[in-house]
């Protein structure tokens, strides 16, 4: 990679996890508009679904960050009795709900556009999920975010975070273990990817 290209996308990162929702929002809808991520478009079988599936208990997903929906049309539909996918790019969410519809979800799942930084959920979830994007979240925030979150937690429920590969970063696993008691954790071999289920402590 070019010392352009490690700039750029350094600048980004910054853009992604430090501007304003509305910087965040036009950033996002550019790469989803350019087809930047239609390679993550298809992930059947994923290593994330078994533990979404296994820890929801038939009940409520929210799913943060969800991206243009493979998570709700991907997960067994008898798995779960309702799914909220939230996303800071329409574009995304447009996408997200045609592919709901055309797999004949529309009854499970809803979808909204919000800042995962400032959204405030209206009810309370099983599991509460973040697939590919707790790192977007700035690590001096991730504390406060999760605690936020967890009061949407219902009684056992958990987080459960997908990273990309197994090279988590310290920091953010300090920061989880310090906060939260870490229920399973499982690597898909030595480079990744990596689920983190966790709960609030007691």
């Amino acid at each position: 990679m070019s010392i352009q290209n490690r700039i750029k996308n350094v600048l980004r990162g910054v853009r992604q996890r430090w501007g304003s929702s509305n910087m965040k929002r036009r950033l996002w809808n550019q790469e989803f508009t350019s087809g930047r991520w239609e390679s993550l478009d298809s992930t059947p079988g994923d290593i994330v679904y078994h533990y979404v599936e296994k820890y929801c208990r038939g009940g409520c997903i929210l799913d943060l960050g969800c991206g243009s929906g493979n998570t709700g049309c991907e997960l067994n539909a008898q798995k779960y009795t309702h799914y909220t996918g939230v996303d800071i790019s329409d574009v995304a969410l447009e996408k997200a709900r045609w592919r709901t519809q055309a797999c004949q979800r529309g009854k499970l799942n809803q979808y909204l556009q919000s800042d995962v930084a400032a959204y405030v959920p209206n009810q309370k979830y099983d599991v509460i999920l973040f697939r590919e994007s707790i790192y977007y979240i700035p690590l001096q925030r991730t504390a406060s975010t999760l605690g936020r979150y967890a009061h949407h937690l219902r009684e056992g429920g958990v987080f459960i975070v997908r990273w990309h590969d197994a090279r988590i970063s310290e920091d953010l696993m300090d920061c989880i273990q310090n906060n939260f008691v870490i229920v399973e954790r499982s690597f898909l071999g030595p480079t990744g990817p990596l689920v983190l289920v966790f709960r609030p402590a007691a």
